[in-house]
């Protein structure tokens, strides 16, 4: 019997205002191809001279939506589509309760990247590629809110 495993990947954004509003929204996002061939390579020992397959960014940017549609993300991309209008590090951690999901947080303070309409994230690894990226409609982030984002991944 040949079992496969599956990769998962959602991001839930939990976005509280200075007035004590506090909105919590999930989306799906696509693991991709560099970010399967590290999860390959590492098994296998190929990781050269130093390892620089773990996830150490996460990139916000504003490209991901034309007139309010949401772009595909193909599996093969390696960049956002547009400006990467935030780079934020990552507090990265294994879920105690399921050790086969591991968890991207990162802070979008309240003075970080406002004006822009974000509508682009993706996790990205130490040697600069990405591992995962989601596009979603127009969040216009502004000094009235910070956003924790927490990137799910989950082998199954």
């Amino acid at each position: 019997m040949k079992e496969e495993i599956k990769i998962i990947g959602t991001v839930q954004r939990i976005t509280e205002y200075k007035n004590g509003k506090k909105e919590i929204f999930e989306f799906p996002n696509t693991i991709l191809k560099k970010g399967r061939e590290a999860l390959a390579k590492s098994l296998a020992n190929e990781i050269g001279d130093s390892y620089s397959f773990f996830i150490n960014r996460m990139l916000f940017g504003d490209g991901g939506c034309v007139n309010g549609t949401t772009k595909y993300v193909d599996y093969q991309r390696n960049g956002l589509f547009g400006i990467t209008r935030a780079s934020k590090p990552v507090i990265s951690q294994i879920d105690s309760d399921l050790p086969n999901k591991a968890i991207f947080t990162s802070v979008l303070a309240f003075d970080d990247a406002n004006g822009y309409a974000l509508n682009e994230m993706a996790l990205q690894m130490a040697n600069n590629d990405l591992y995962s990226m989601v596009t979603f409609p127009d969040l216009n982030k502004t000094s009235e809110m910070q956003i924790t984002y927490n990137w799910n991944i989950l082998f199954v």
